[in-house]
């Protein structure tokens, strides 16, 4: 059961979703990410809290690999390169396009510092040439990871980039 309030929070406008709607890599960490990237801009006067996120492979992997969050810590300089994530940011209620957001969601984009692992929820483990893994993982976050203004949470992966689909849902609350 989830200690994080989700229906009340979006029963006031305050849940959003966003996720990719092509296949997009899932790489390791670094200033350049690619795949689900969730954006805090500084200012913004608001906490996003971490609902859940999830991820689907659309490529078989040549090799083992783990899929996690990255996190990159505050920072006021603002990413560049940017790609918005393909489904756009969606009040998780079901009224559509989300104006009133303040998180933005990307398939690319050039962070102002590297993320840093912070947690695993799955993978794709292969031997001798046979895959074993799940076809799709959701983590419920369940508001363990909080994005402060100027930070940002991107899905990483290691060993070997993973291909798929991603999302990430959240609540924005007042700082």
């Amino acid at each position: 059961m989830a200690s994080f309030d989700v229906a009340s929070y979006n029963r006031l406008g305050q849940v959003f979703s966003a996720a990719n709607v092509s296949a997009k890599s899932v790489i390791a960490v670094t200033a350049a990410m690619t795949g689900v990237i969730l954006y805090n801009p500084p200012g913004s006067g608001k906490k996003l809290v971490v609902i859940n996120g999830g991820f689907a492979w659309t490529t078989v992997a040549a090799a083992a690999h783990n899929l996690g969050w990255g996190l990159m810590t505050k920072n006021d300089a603002l990413p560049t390169s940017l790609t918005a994530i393909g489904s756009g940011v969606l009040s998780a209620d079901g009224s559509g396009a989300a104006s009133n957001a303040v998180g933005r969601a990307y398939d690319a984009a050039t962070l102002p510092a590297a993320p840093i692992a912070v947690r695993w929820f799955g993978g794709s483990a292969y031997s001798t040439g046979a895959g074993i893994g799940p076809y799709q993982l959701n983590d419920a976050i369940d508001g363990a990871l909080i994005l402060v203004p100027g930070s940002a949470l991107a899905m990483i992966a290691v060993t070997t980039t993973a291909v798929g689909l991603g999302s990430v849902t959240w609540a924005e609350v007042a700082v």
